[in-house]
């Protein structure tokens, strides 16, 4: 199942994703940082828990996930569906920040 999740969240394609790495079901996403990103693995970590999932901040910019090691692939089907879900929402959420700095930066 591992194998299995790891694929497909690297599949999820965003400019916020600098990688997906694990090994078993031991997975690590970690967000960019830089210019133009002002979210961070808390952000997509209070993200998943909404839709139900834990998840812990590793660094500021990785998040891991320790599903069970009883996981179904229906279960890895739908973490994998909550972590597109969660990763368009901290999208939205950066995009809200950096908008707001630079109103707050205007004169």
């Amino acid at each position: 199942m591992g194998a299995l999740l790891l694929s497909e969240l690297k599949k999820i394609n965003s400019q916020l994703i600098k990688e997906v790495r694990g090994r078993g079901l031991f997975v690590g996403i970690e967000i960019e940082k830089g210019a133009g990103i002002a979210v961070n693995a808390n952000h997509l970590s209070g993200k998943f828990l909404k839709h139900g999932i834990l998840t812990k901040s590793a660094r500021e910019q990785t998040l891991r996930l320790t599903p069970p090691l009883i996981i179904t692939e229906a279960q890895v089907m739908q973490v994998v569906e909550v972590a597109q879900e969660a990763i368009g929402d901290i999208e939205r959420l950066n995009y809200d920040i950096m908008i707001g700095f630079r109103q707050d930066s205007s004169p």
